[in-house]
């Protein structure tokens, strides 16, 4: 364990802009590329999903929708008020 904890502070896990370790967008068979090495992506999964129970979905997420949406309803609004003459 000791040895993952180094090689995480050494390389560490993609990162998000505000700095967080960023996982969302990497599928399970990714890791080992994310990490850029195997051994450490296995013992890291190994940790995590021990107990775990993986679900996957397909599609986009409730944020991109809801994101999508928002979008939607703004680009209605301004087309509503621009007159096309």
């Amino acid at each position: 364990m000791a040895a993952v904890r180094r090689e995480l502070t050494e390389h560490g896990p993609p990162r998000s802009p505000d700095g967080a370790p960023d996982f969302a967008n990497v599928g399970i068979a990714d890791w080992a590329s994310a990490f850029g090495d195997a051994t450490v992506a296995t013992a890291m999964l190994d940790r995590l999903l021990h107990r775990a129970t993986v679900v996957g979905i397909d599609g986009p997420s409730c944020r991109l929708r809801h994101h999508q949406n928002h979008a939607e309803t703004l680009r209605q609004g301004v087309n509503a008020r621009v007159s096309w003459t």
